[in-house]
């Protein structure tokens, strides 16, 4: 398996196109970064909300809290303030028989001066105290006769518990209309002197519209609800109509928002018990709600991150097809010029690297073609050479072999200055051809040269003087032919020929400089001024109207084409005095295919 993973990346990076390439790499570089980072924003920003969202239903749920505790406080602030009033006690065990009329007005007045007081400070609706004596008091608003609601279903359940009871709207159903719509603190008031005696009933009430208000004062999410729960049934909500579903799913006290599952699906959901009243009060978010936001989120990072790609994926394909159109172009005016159409070309488009590869294409095809143009003459040329070479060995055969009759004939006719001549000009023939090599030893260049100076002063009756300085060991180094001839040449007609008395000194050196050979060769002719040395020896000198030009440039073209740039004459020169010519090339030991 991981043999055919590597091969499939092997064929994948081969084998697929430019194109395919540009744009996998497109999406490695781009769609999957922008993917993943979509993944870790989305995490990130799905985690601030769901913080957030928890955040702001605690802080409502808190709120809501603060405010139903608050409401519901009072009733037994209120409650608990009566509780310690004299006058409440005194009226409630007078006798009716000791008492006047006018007493029992004014008892009944300071405590409705007190309730009203009461309801005005604490922010309670209503405050009645429910007596069994038959005062006159008990028509009023605020003490009334217990026998009015024996029969209630309040009063029954009161009886039936302890000594102080909470109530809500549902336990006033059997009341009239004007009395359904409370929330209610009942509480025992004991004659002081018999504390196991009750005398009255206290009843401190607060509009249900108000604690259905508290309740739904906060909006905790767009689906959440807050209960006011007396066990299992619904006191009040902001959403009757899931109140009843959610009931009994709820937990009666948690620390924090918990999971719970309802008829209406998973919810979370958080609960506290009220301190005075024991009441609970409890807020459901749906699980729906929590992540709404966070759905709605994601669905637009994802339809921004498609919108993106595709924008991104067509400029890529674009931009791709933009460079391989240019390269696709080349590279079959290439495969053109590999079939043979060596005219083929591709103008350059644009300025960029393509652009310039495109150019520098077109530029090398026409150097070829120049190339080809050189190449054909040069054939054309060495042909001619050829043919000239192949004249050029048969003329000194045939030179030498009649010098060789030449000298028999002096001999048999006892002319020793003839023979000498004609030995010395048949040994500088012979060693001139050097059985057609190129490469000699140093020590036949020099011999050949030492013949032609031989020669001359045959001619010119010993009119130059010689001095050849020669390190020992450099005679086996190999040179190219016909080198130190024509510089000697060049030294004994130019320079010291030139001469009033044509007479005088020709000094050749060879020893080794380091890696090199350097041979010199020093005349007293009457040297050169400046503008002649340069004529002769500059690198971009002309052989026309100079004298010794061709032959000077010759043999350094050839040093250079043999030896390298680095290599060839030099020439110091002084007008009247004499001119040195130095010869430099590399010290290499003569090979077997050299002596040869």
């Amino acid at each position: 398996m991981k043999n055919k993973l590597r091969a499939f990346g092997r064929s994948l990076l081969l084998d697929v196109g430019l194109r395919g390439k540009l744009l996998c790499i497109f999406f490695l570089l781009l769609v999957l970064p922008l993917g993943a980072f979509t993944l870790y924003a989305f995490h990130r920003i799905n985690t601030v909300i769901e913080e957030q969202t928890y955040s702001a239903a605690q802080k409502a749920f808190e709120d809501t809290h603060t405010a139903v505790e608050d409401l519901l406080g009072r009733l037994t602030q209120v409650a608990d303030i009566l509780a310690m009033d004299p006058s409440l006690y005194a009226l409630a065990a007078s006798d009716p028989a000791g008492t006047s009329y006018i007493q029992r007005l004014e008892d009944r007045d300071r405590i409705s001066t007190t309730f009203t007081y009461l309801r005005s400070m604490s922010g309670v609706d209503r405050v009645r105290l429910y007596v069994s004596n038959d005062y006159l008091y008990t028509n009023s608003a605020d003490i009334v006769s217990l026998d009015s609601v024996r029969s209630s279903a309040w009063f029954s359940a009161f009886e039936n518990g302890s000594a102080v009871g909470w109530f809500g709207p549902a336990d006033f159903a059997d009341q009239p209309e004007g009395e359904r719509d409370w929330y209610s603190l009942v509480r025992l008031v004991y004659d002081p002197s018999h504390v196991q005696q009750p005398l009255a009933i206290l009843r401190v009430d607060v509009a249900a519209g108000r604690v259905d208000a508290a309740v739904s004062r906060s909006t905790i999410t767009q689906n959440g609800t807050v209960l006011l729960l007396n066990g299992a049934e619904v006191l009040s909500s902001s959403s009757p109509e899931r109140a009843a579903q959610l009931s009994g799913s709820l937990p009666a006290d948690s620390a924090g928002w918990v999971e719970a599952d309802t008829s209406q699906g998973p919810f979370r959901v958080q609960s506290v018990v009220l301190e005075d009243c024991g009441w609970t009060l409890a807020a459901a978010l749906p699980q729906d709600d929590i992540f709404r936001a966070s759905r709605q989120l994601r669905m637009e990072m994802l339809a921004v991150v498609v919108l993106l790609a595709a924008a991104s994926y067509f400029l890529a394909y674009r931009l791709s097809q933009s460079i391989t159109r240019r390269l696709y172009l080349l590279n079959d005016t290439m495969h053109a010029v590999e079939l043979g159409d060596v005219s083929a070309r591709v103008a350059p488009q644009g300025r960029d690297e393509i652009g310039q590869l495109m150019g520098s294409f077109s530029n090398m095809m026409g150097r070829i073609d120049t190339l080809m143009d050189e190449k054909l003459e040069q054939g054309q040329q060495i042909k001619a050479l050829e043919l000239k070479a192949l004249q050029a060995q048969i003329n000194p055969h045939f030179l030498y072999n009649s010098l060789d009759l030449i000298n028999c004939t002096a001999i048999a006719h006892n002319v020793p200055e003839i023979s000498r001549m004609v030995n010395a000009l048949a040994r500088f023939y012979r060693l001139s051809l050097s059985r057609g090599k190129e490469v000699i030893p140093l020590a036949d260049e020099l011999k050949h040269a030492r013949l032609y100076v031989e020669i001359q002063n045959m001619r010119f009756e010993d009119r130059v003087r010689t001095e050849w300085d020669v390190e020992p060991g450099v005679e086996q180094c190999p040179i190219i032919k016909i080198v130190l001839q024509p510089i000697i040449e060049n030294a004994i007609i130019h320079g010291i020929f030139e001469k009033p008395d044509k007479t005088g000194r020709l000094r050749i050196a060879a020893f080794r400089q380091g890696q090199d050979l350097v041979i010199t060769v020093e005349d007293d002719g009457v040297g050169m001024d400046e503008e002649t040395r340069l004529a002769n020896f500059s690198a971009s000198a002309s052989s026309a109207n100079t004298k010794g030009g061709y032959g000077v440039r010759n043999i350094n073209e050839r040093l250079h084409l043999a030896y390298g740039a680095e290599y060839g004459l030099s020439c110091e020169s002084e007008l009247g005095r004499g001119t040195r010519v130095t010869i430099r090339i590399p010290a290499a030991e003569e090979t077997e295919d050299q002596a040869q």
